[in-house]
């Protein structure tokens, strides 16, 4: 007869479920704080038919354990459960299961289960004198961030170790280059007071949007604060299937154009629009953190994930399911097959999975899933939203914002390297017979005219959440992640424009056109560069500006039309075709006209 002790434990929270998930979901932390020993684990192995994560730990430097590490199964806000098989050490297995069960009035009952079954004496001695008493931490750390109204998690026995006179320097140097002493003051706070987890992988927007501050403010402070030397930060190159990191570079430069996913079993190719996210952690001169593993599995590392199960060869698994109201669909780990999961909800419905994939294309959402696994070998099916995080800050976008530019002009990638970006609005820029105007008022005063043309082209791009590529001669290269922020940009530069006029030696004339779609980065000169047929197009369709007015094509002005119809269908506009120099077919374009000024030629 198996040697099985069982762990039954429990406790109401004056917490709402989702809230007591969010802390016990982050099992790193959890384990951290209730004194479970640190661990090493391997990567994602298929062993027997089964996904399955080597690990090992050595307790009090005398006792080596090791095992087989099942993948977590859960159902967001609702529990989480995961088995391990051990090979060395006082157990043959741990089966282990947090539980959050509803109450009225907001409350939350906390439900811990352990089953273990022991090899020898001594697994039933450390359960009494070590195990259950972590256990029980856990519902001590539940009480502590009942006492904060779930707003501060529990740092146990972390200490901090700072470097108080590097620290107060770099919030020095960030107060000389960003005014919001709010924000820095929030930011010191993290760095001083903050876990350690809350001061490493650092998401700008999450931070932004724990604090209630603007997003595209954040992202601003966190640029200043590495300048500042109070953050580093470093590229994480995601898994588009499991959407967490696969590896990480510091710089740009040290990326390849793939990257290899065990969980996934797949190679697949990086691009700046999802898979590059660009996160910070505190400066290691300023705050040393604790980068010591216990648990790497847990539902926090898969944060898209609502419901994660396994499903024996030939059997059936009934799952209660929540019912969420956004785009969601199932996968399974490994093959890499999808279903969708469609927005009509019933109270039950059947999931089955076999060797040539799902059955269905699309599944109902219900209240009740029979998954049926109709392979030999185990599956793992996740439950998971379609929409990527909405707080990560990815490559396409901080790339595309004219302080990353202007601080890290030397991020870049490897020359040679070409990564795709996704979608990006192109606005070229081209001063009006500019030759006329040298001749007309001289190279010393046109040059200096040119220059302030250029600081205030720079300046609309920049408020309107752009980047300057580069510039052309007389020309400026321009990008946005928003086709809106890029015509908005375009609209200020010329009805502005008088007021530029106003400093000039001679009143000037601006030619505006973009486009927008897919671009590819590159290593241009040591210049972060774009290029594709997006670009080609965008200046052509700029050459087709006369001066004072913004050219588009068509089919941008009814998307520009679609997502802003009152103002965009309020203004005038001329729509003409024409031929652009490399490209076969006429292209249907719009212009908006503003007030024109007298230029040289105008004037001859």
């Amino acid at each position: 007869m198996k040697n099985v002790l069982h762990f039954r434990d429990e406790r109401v929270l004056n917490l709402k479920p989702s809230i007591v998930w969010d802390l016990l979901a982050n099992t790193n932390e959890l384990n951290k704080y209730v004194g479970m020993f640190p661990v090493n684990f391997k990567q994602f192995t298929v062993e027997d038919d089964q996904l399955i994560r080597w690990a090992e730990t050595v307790v009090f430097g005398l006792i080596k354990m090791k095992w087989k590490e099942h993948v977590f199964e859960w159902v967001r806000h609702s529990y989480y459960s995961v088995e391990r098989e051990y090979i060395e050490g006082p157990y043959t297995s741990v089966f282990w299961s947090i539980r959050l069960e509803p109450l009225p009035e907001g409350k939350t009952r906390m439900h811990l289960h352990g089953d273990f079954t022991c090899r020898y004496a001594l697994g039933k001695v450390a359960l009494q004198t070590i195990v259950y008493p972590q256990l029980r931490n856990m519902i001590t750390y539940a009480l502590e961030f009942e006492k904060s109204d779930g707003k501060k998690v529990p740092l146990g026995k972390m200490k901090i170790e700072l470097e108080t006179a590097r620290l107060e320097k770099a919030i020095s140097l960030l107060r000389d280059t960003f005014l919001n002493e709010e924000m820095i003051q929030a930011l010191e706070d993290t760095i001083r007071f903050g876990a350690d987890e809350e001061v490493t992988d650092m998401q700008p927007y999450w931070w932004a949007a724990s604090h209630q501050f603007d997003r595209y403010a954040t992202v601003e402070l966190f640029l200043f604060a590495n300048a500042a030397g109070l953050l580093d930060y470093d590229w994480n190159l995601m898994c588009p299937n499991c959407r967490v990191p696969k590896g990480k570079a510091s710089v740009l430069k040290q990326m390849t154009n793939s990257v290899h996913c065990e969980l996934c079993g797949v190679d697949y190719e990086l691009d700046f629009d999802r898979y590059v996210e660009m996160k910070f952690h505190v400066n290691a001169a300023i705050r040393q953190t604790n980068q010591t593993t216990f648990c790497i599995n847990g539902p926090v590392q898969s944060p898209h994930v609502l419901g994660q199960f396994r499903i024996a060869p030939r059997s059936k698994k009934t799952v209660k399911w929540p019912l969420v109201n956004e785009p969601i669909r199932c996968r399974v780990l490994k093959q890499n097959d999808t279903a969708e999961i469609s927005g009509s909800i019933c109270e039950s419905a059947a999931i089955t999975y076999t060797t040539n994939g799902f059955t269905q294309l699309t599944f109902p959402q219900a209240s009740l899933y029979e998954i049926s696994n109709e392979t030999d070998q185990e599956i793992v099916l996740v439950i998971e939203k379609q929409d990527w995080d909405s707080y990560a800050l990815t490559a396409r976008e901080v790339t595309s914002l004219q302080l990353f530019r202007d601080l890290l002009g030397s991020e870049v990638l490897a020359p040679g390297l070409q990564i795709g970006v996704g979608h990006m609005a192109i606005l070229f820029t081209d001063l009006k017979d500019s030759t006329q105007l040298y001749e007309q008022i001289g190279d010393a005063r046109a040059y200096s005219d040119v220059q302030k043309h250029f600081n205030y082209l720079m300046k609309h791009i920049k408020e309107h959440k752009g980047t300057v590529v580069k510039t052309i001669g007389d020309s400026i290269m321009g990008a946005f992640t928003s086709n809106l922020d890029a015509f908005e940009a375009a609209v200020a530069i010329q009805r502005s424009l008088p007021h530029l006029n106003e400093e000039l030696s001679q009143p000037v004339q601006v030619k505006v056109g973009f486009h927008a779609g897919s671009v590819i980065a590159v290593n241009a000169n040591d210049v972060l560069d774009y290029f594709g047929g997006t670009v080609n197009k965008a200046a052509r369709i700029q050459q087709q500006s006369k001066g004072g007015d913004v050219v588009i094509h068509r089919d941008l002005y009814k998307q520009l039309a679609e997502e802003q119809p009152e103002k965009i269908r309020e203004m005038p506009i001329e729509s003409f075709a024409a031929r652009l120099h490399g490209f076969e077919e006429q292209t249907e374009l719009v212009r908006f006209s503003f007030t024109r000024v007298t230029s040289p030629a105008d004037s001859a």
